[in-house]
């Protein structure tokens, strides 16, 4: 991934503020900081939340922790829109070089800040209550040191997942995106399945008490579906190696024995909250938790191809043999 650019890394000096704290019952799992009594909702024959029918889309400015912008967990509208003008005018240099000469085009088209129950939130991070990921100095290390953009370049195999068309967006958690990020959800009395625009990735998850053999492996971990009342619990353990560190303005560890616990709780006909819990003694001192919402829209799925393996992947490893051929010279 990418380095911070000077704006974003001032987000490290930070005012707490109240929030939620963990739920004592279940030291694997948080109650979502956002649920209020829900409104009639759809439901299944089985009475069970009905997901389905809907597609499910965010398009939220990625904020991940708290940042020196404002203290507040939520702000007034027109207090979002200063963060986020400011925000993109200070990365645009940075991310037309690094990245993408759109990326900070894209990024000044999102819907502004995330949104829970009509909430305007300063950041997705909501448990531990000062707004920061609890990392520990050995993981803080590895996310800072991690450079994937400028990793090695000697084997196809050695390069990003998403930049050989094999993960997406498929992979747990959903965290930050800079364009529009879909979702549709299927259900059966066995089975729920998350299909992901971006990647056109589906997670075919059971519902189990169990996880499957241990020499059984997926790019997107291993996951069993459960419910907590009317919340979709999903549990993934086993997650690939080569993506154990994410995130797009601020980096997290995922080790492969870490724990990602979502939870979907549709809280009203047009709104659905999506939060999830890390549990990785190794790299954090405590469990985390985030959230933002999925609103309903009517714009449907789109086919979305992935030509990085077509094109970028080739170039890529091109440019490093003529940079060995230069050495070598």
């Amino acid at each position: 991934m990418m380095r911070l650019p000077g704006l974003i890394a001032l987000m490290l000096a930070v005012t707490p503020c109240a929030l939620a704290q963990a739920s004592p019952a279940d030291p694997f799992t948080q109650s979502p900081t956002s649920l209020a009594p829900m409104s009639e909702i759809p439901r299944t024959p089985e009475g069970r939340p009905d997901f389905q029918g809907v597609v499910w889309a965010t398009n939220y400015f990625p904020v991940f922790e708290l940042s020196p912008m404002s203290a507040d967990l939520v702000v007034s509208e027109e207090e979002a829109a200063r963060i986020v003008a400011t925000m993109v005018g200070g990365m645009q240099g940075f991310l037309e070089k690094s990245i993408d000469p759109e990326a900070h085009v894209i990024m000044g088209e999102t819907d502004g800040l995330p949104v829970v129950r009509g909430e305007r939130r300063t950041r997705l991070i909501v448990v531990p209550a000062n707004g920061k990921l609890p990392l520990t100095d050995a993981a803080r290390a590895v996310a800072k040191a991690t450079d994937t953009m400028d990793g090695p370049k000697d084997d196809y195999e050695q390069r990003p997942t998403s930049e050989r068309c094999l993960v997406l967006s498929g992979l747990p958690p959903v965290h930050a995106v800079i364009s529009y990020n879909r979702q549709q959800i299927i259900q059966t009395s066995t089975h729920v399945v998350i299909h992901n625009e971006n990647g056109d990735e589906a997670r075919i998850i059971p519902f189990a008490n169990a996880h499957a053999p241990d020499d059984l492996r997926s790019w997107y971990g291993d996951s069993i579906a459960r419910w907590d009342g009317d919340t979709l619990v999903i549990e993934t353990i086993r997650m690939p190696e080569s993506e154990r560190v994410r995130g797009l303005l601020t980096k997290f560890v995922v080790n492969k024995d870490a724990k990602v616990i979502e939870r979907y709780t549709r809280l009203s006909e047009t709104e659905l909250l999506y939060q999830f819990t890390i549990v990785d003694p190794e790299a954090y001192s405590e469990p985390w938790v985030a959230e933002f919402s999925f609103s309903a829209v009517d714009t449907g799925m789109y086919p979305s191809p992935c030509h990085e393996h077509n094109h970028s992947l080739p170039n890529i490893l091109m440019g490093q043999r003529v940079a060995d051929a230069r050495v070598a010279q």
